[in-house]
């Protein structure tokens, strides 16, 4: 990830809060990509890569993959004859053009300030008739049940604090303006979201979210440590949440 992306990546607990994503995210993702007819043959851009569960997945349906992401420590340890692993800064170095049958990322671009102009240099790495797949938040209707008044007063903290390194928090509504602005074709989209409580694996991805991010929030003066200490109890007991909603944005070169 970029040098401006607010989560700590030194957090002992990262991977794990990776998995949420994966969890929660991950078959949605699949859906997407089948539909556009991925398989043996196509290269694809992974803008981003995370934990990697996307690149073995590619792989597995016959796809090469090039893994980009500033931190690659959780996929070179994926690195094969089909998964290509770089360590990469997509505001600042180069990418090869007209290459790509598909670039896909997820929950990338909402925390970069320029993600338009990112957008552009993505388009151009596409081949003709090449797909882009850009997938990001909208956080709107997000929200847990019942009466928790302290995880949305820590909910409200956080995105305050990560607003200030440029992060969009309904950036996924978005989306398909921006592959429109940038020439794509046939550009639609499309959303999810889920109920989930917290027994579900996709649940650590907000505990650990609010975990990693604690104790910077509270040294920026937005919330005490009591309202952090009264949220992590929170976040302990038995509770659903409504995710945000992921928007997927869909275009052709």
């Amino acid at each position: 990830m970029p040098q401006d992306y607010v989560y700590d990546q030194g957090f002992a607990q990262e991977r794990s809060r990776l998995a949420g994503i994966e969890s929660l995210w991950d078959p949605g993702t699949h859906a997407l990509l089948d539909e556009l007819g991925i398989g043996p043959g196509w290269r694809c851009l992974e803008v981003g890569a995370g934990g990697g569960s996307l690149l073995e997945w590619m792989s597995g349906r016959g796809a090469s993959v090039v893994a980009v992401d500033i931190d690659t420590r959780f996929i070179e340890s994926l690195a094969s004859d089909s998964i290509d692993v770089r360590r990469l800064d997509i505001r600042t170095d180069e990418l090869a053009q007209g290459e790509f049958d598909l670039v896909h990322s997820r929950l990338v671009l909402e925390h970069l300030p320029d993600r338009r102009q990112i957008i552009q240099r993505l388009a151009a790495a596409l081949r003709p008739g090449g797909c882009m797949v850009i997938e990001d938040y909208d956080w709107t209707g997000f929200g847990f049940e019942g009466a928790a008044v302290e995880l949305e007063r820590v909910t409200a903290a956080i995105m305050s604090f990560m607003q200030r390194s440029g992060f969009e928090p309904h950036y996924g509504r978005q989306v398909v303006a921006d592959l429109a602005a940038a020439g794509l074709h046939e550009v639609r989209g499309e959303g999810r979201a889920r109920v989930i409580d917290s027994g579900s694996p996709g649940f650590d991805f907000f505990r650990l979210s609010f975990e990693s991010l604690r104790d910077a929030v509270v040294d920026a003066g937005l919330i005490s440590t009591e309202d952090a200490d009264a949220a992590a109890v929170r976040f302990s007991e038995d509770t659903r949440v409504l995710t945000p909603t992921m928007m997927a944005g869909i275009g052709r070169r």
